[in-house]
């Protein structure tokens, strides 16, 4: 079910930008049946998801340097607790400090204190100006620092992704193989750090001062060939092709037939250098992996293609790395998961973030809420 707001009010009272949707819409579904208000749901995974998924993993995406992630966009769940008992959480006021924060405990459970039914999100004006532009870097850690310098001279960002050189060569390579012929996609790109950047305004005007103030910033790092295009089908065409890093990143190396995943997040003074470690560590031990990241908020991946024929030791050597990233963000004051949840395998790394105290109470909560331990049982938290 999706109930969406009203803009056509007998009584001419503007609606709330707000959805209350079943927990099994897409989040492109939500969008096709808003088109007629000029409102968006906009939380991007990437991923045609659903929303309860999506609350239940505490998404976000691309957009979240705008926006913030799904735990910033919902305002009620209603959920079924393991022994039958219906509960409502949140309201559909914007701002609410009655009782313990319920929203905020199921927002990344992960499936493990209930079954999400129901969900009341944030919508937002669709922009009707919106630009997109690419720079390119000589090191991932002069990109990086663009990054925070553009963050702390608080220029609005819609998007901001940052590639390695080894995505970039991703992503010719899958273009070209998928015989792309849209002009934002199409383009071979110079095998350097990239960024990818998008802004929107409420004028032209407003939207041009962004650019140029954000090509100032890139040009004091060091950036070159600055692009930027207010073609709708060209930005379409380059953040599909962005999406498709995964798919580019297996592509990258013959004979792979999936990958690792890894996901980590850190504050924004140390995004440079971890991220910067991290890919010296891939070019030392010889594998492929692309490495990229939602540079705006210190979120990245590396993608590590795996093969049916990899030998014992070198699948050793590629979840090394996986748990390296990990031991290198947490250092940093960051988290062993920035979006993607701890499922089964990251429990181990709970305690060394948060310390025992915190783990024994996450704990406590899901033996209340689950006794008897048949939601999910040994995901998020240590059995």
């Amino acid at each position: 079910s999706i109930e969406i707001p009203d803009m056509e009010d007998e009584h001419g009272v503007l609606p709330d930008p707000i959805a209350t949707v079943g927990a099994g819409v897409t989040r492109n579904t939500l969008n096709e049946a808003l088109r007629h208000t000029g409102l968006q749901f906009v939380v991007d995974p990437g991923a045609d998801a659903t929303l309860g998924g999506m609350v239940a993993t505490g998404a976000s995406g691309t957009t979240a340097v705008q926006y913030g992630t799904m735990r910033e966009n919902i305002l009620a769940v209603q959920c079924v607790l393991a022994d039958g008992t219906i509960v409502n959480t949140g309201t559909k006021a914007l701002k609410n400090s009655a009782g313990y924060d319920l929203l905020g405990l199921l927002c990344g459970s992960e499936g493990t204190l209930g079954v999400i039914t129901k969900v009341a999100v944030k919508l937002h004006p669709i922009p009707e100006n919106i630009m997109a532009a690419v720079c390119v870097f000589d090191s991932l850690q002069d990109a990086a620092q663009t990054v925070a310098m553009l963050k702390l001279c608080n220029v609005p960002l819609l998007r901001c992704e940052l590639l390695d050189a080894m995505s970039v060569k991703a992503f010719n390579q899958y273009q070209q193989g998928q015989g792309q012929q849209d002009a934002g996609a199409a383009t071979k790109r110079e095998e350097k750090p990239t960024l990818f950047l998008e802004f929107q305004a409420p004028s032209m005007e407003s939207l041009q001062e962004q650019v140029q103030m954000t090509q100032s910033i890139c040009d004091d790092y060091g950036g070159s060939g600055f692009d930027y295009c207010s073609d709708e089908e060209e930005r379409k065409a380059l953040w599909a092709a962005r999406h498709s890093l995964y798919y580019a990143s297996v592509n990258l190396r013959p004979g792979a037939t999936g990958a690792i995943l890894t996901d980590a997040c850190v504050p924004l003074s140390q995004f440079a250098s971890v991220i910067q470690e991290t890919a010296q560590e891939i070019e030392e031990k010889g594998v492929v992996a692309p490495t990229f990241g939602h540079a705006g908020d210190g979120n990245f991946h590396t993608i590590i293609p795996i093969g049916e024929g990899d030998s014992e030791e070198y699948i050793e050597t590629l979840h090394e790395i996986s748990n390296n990233i990990v031991l290198r963000s947490l250092a940093a004051g960051g988290t062993c998961t920035g979006e993607h949840g701890l499922g089964y395998g990251k429990t181990k790394y709970l305690e060394r973030q948060y310390g025992p105290g915190a783990v024994h109470m996450m704990q406590l909560v899901k033996k209340s809420l689950d006794p008897h331990n048949i939601m999910n049982p040994g995901k998020v938290v240590p059995n």
